[in-house]
């Protein structure tokens, strides 16, 4: 089928997508659904056990699991989830019988690239988000002695996430929006250009890359004079304190961009030149 673009014709098959990808990884995204609750309960165990085997000697009690141990466990297994879920959804187009069986599709080449990128970009991890923090906010609500929820945590002016006021905490939000697309943009190319062990391949590059970058920092920052240029850092942060916010998150934007459109593009001519 010709790379055309039929707006109907990419509703069905995006809804053909959704259903398959449920179908074909439920297991594995309830699993990772149930993780607040299931750092709860264990959590609380072991607290009560040592409350009641410490209470005969001490007066000191531990808490149930906090902002800061609950926040910390979404951050770990957001990242392990948007390590995984893209070949785990379409590495098998790498893969002869299933790879051929997906380009025979009723669909063109760029309907099931759009499909994929927003699944894989925008629509699981919004569910993962969804509902990892919908959970997280009904166990703060059941158990008072957890404190605040996640979000709350977030939009709240001060918080034991961090203590700094509302217009950095709100910005935080858009820093884990940022890192998902970026990490789920680098491991859906990987899954579409490694044929075997795409998640661990796709680390070993990114290492590689982090290396060689390393030595050519390390050898440009050797023929550099570091004291002048600190003090040219020095005199631009002096320059421009009000807007340091303003160009952290500028830089930051333009490095999203750059990962997620270059990540897009080679997707595209990966998923467009595919044969089997």
């Amino acid at each position: 089928m010709t790379n055309t673009f039929n707006i109907i014709r990419f509703g069905k098959y995006l809804g053909y997508d959704l259903k398959s990808k449920w179908a074909e990884n439920r297991t594995f995204l309830l699993a990772f659904a149930l993780i607040p609750f299931i750092v709860y309960f264990v959590s609380a165990f072991f607290t009560g056990l040592y409350n009641a085997g410490s209470s005969a000697f001490s007066d000191f009690h531990i808490g149930h699991p906090g902002i800061a141990m609950r926040a910390s466990v979404f951050v770990f297994s957001a990242i392990i989830f948007l390590i995984l879920h893209p070949s785990r959804a379409y590495g098998f187009i790498t893969e002869k019988a299933k790879g051929s069986q997906w380009i025979e599709l009723p669909a063109s080449r760029l309907e099931k690239f759009l499909s994929m990128m927003l699944v894989c970009l925008v629509i699981a991890p919004l569910a993962f988000f969804c509902i990892y923090l919908l959970g997280d906010a009904i166990i703060c609500l059941i158990d008072k002695q957890c404190g605040i929820s996640i979000v709350a945590g977030w939009f709240s002016g001060k918080s034991d996430i961090i203590n700094v006021d509302s217009k950095i905490a709100g910005h935080g939000v858009w820093f884990v929006v940022s890192g998902a697309l970026q990490i789920s943009s680098v491991f859906l190319l990987g899954a579409l250009i490694f044929k075997k062990s795409k998640v661990t391949k796709t680390i070993l590059t990114l290492f590689i890359i982090s290396l060689v970058f390393s030595i050519l920092t390390t050898i440009v920052m050797a023929n550099t004079n570091l004291d002048a240029f600190g003090e040219r850092i020095r005199e631009w942060i002096l320059n421009h304190a009000e807007n340091v916010d303003f160009w952290f998150n500028f830089w930051n934007n333009v490095w999203l961009a750059l990962v997620v459109i270059g990540c897009g593009i080679w997707s595209w001519f990966r998923v467009k030149n595919v044969q089997h």
